[in-house]
């Protein structure tokens, strides 16, 4: 009998709970990281140049909690670091050319974002506003960001496959397109 009478409470329990985790707005959440699917068969990537500096390997965690080990990354395909801030005008000017090769190759040439001064609620805002599909995460200690040697953003890095920085650029993304033809051939 005592089970019996404690059913209703446990019911009113399980639906008020259930009610909070279901009540969580959508814009609160980050967005989640669009990982590349395996390099499609036919890519080749040209070999960097020998006297290429090694890209110092990090790991960085995303706004959605996936904690990404970018040597891992870039043994299996080139890397672009896009270095930036929700705050940073130049930065949002240049995503939509950013978002534009993201696309056009998409599970070739990984597009990483790092931010360093920002949270997590900020830069999500970043990423909806401007339409970032590639994944994006904050460098807290900003270790990353002194270690690419990064004094404001924008600034953009490739790294080869195989983790060779080719070049690494602020502002602009002006080249950057012709620098990922030329390291892919389809």
């Amino acid at each position: 009998m005592r089970s019996r009478s404690c059913l209703p409470a446990l019911l009113v329990l399980t639906l008020s709970l259930a009610g909070c985790t279901g009540s969580t707005d959508q814009a609160d959440q980050p967005p989640p990281a669009a990982l590349p699917g395996p390099v499609p068969k036919g890519v080749t990537f040209v070999a960097p140049p020998t006297n290429a500096p090694r890209a110092p390997g990090f790991t960085l965690e995303l706004l959605d909690g996936t904690v990404l080990n970018m040597a891992e990354q870039w043994d299996r395909r080139p890397v672009v670091l896009v270095f930036l801030e929700p705050w940073c005008t130049l930065c949002a000017d240049q995503q939509k050319e950013i978002n534009r090769l993201a696309e056009e190759y998409r599970d070739v040439v990984l597009f990483v974002g790092v931010g360093t001064d920002s949270t997590v609620e900020r830069m999500s805002q970043y990423v909806r506003d401007n339409g970032v599909k590639h994944p994006v995460g904050i460098d807290r200690t900003g270790q990353v960001w002194r270690t690419y040697r990064v004094e404001e953003p924008p600034l953009v890095a490739l790294v080869s496959k195989g983790g060779k920085l080719l070049r690494g650029w602020p502002g602009g993304t002006d080249t950057l397109g012709a620098q990922i033809k030329d390291l892919v051939t389809r």
